[in-house]
């Protein structure tokens, strides 16, 4: 499932990658890594409990923004 993203550095030297839908921020030292624990945070989101498990694969961005 493709979800949109962007990308932005922050004022503190670090990036924030966020979602709109659904919603869902997260930070990182790099884009790449932001981008990373937003995946994460994406597919701990879509889980009905933790034993449904979301497959690593499931959660693809589009990315906008740097």
């Amino acid at each position: 499932m493709i979800f949109h993203a962007s990308v932005e550095a922050t004022e503190e030297g670090d990036y924030l990658a966020s979602c709109a839908d659904p919603v869902a921020s997260a930070r990182g030292l790099s884009p790449q890594n932001a981008l990373d624990r937003l995946r994460g945070e994406i597919r701990y989101r879509l889980e009905l409990c933790p034993c449904s498990g979301v497959d690593d694969d499931y959660v693809e961005l589009a990315v906008e923004g740097l």
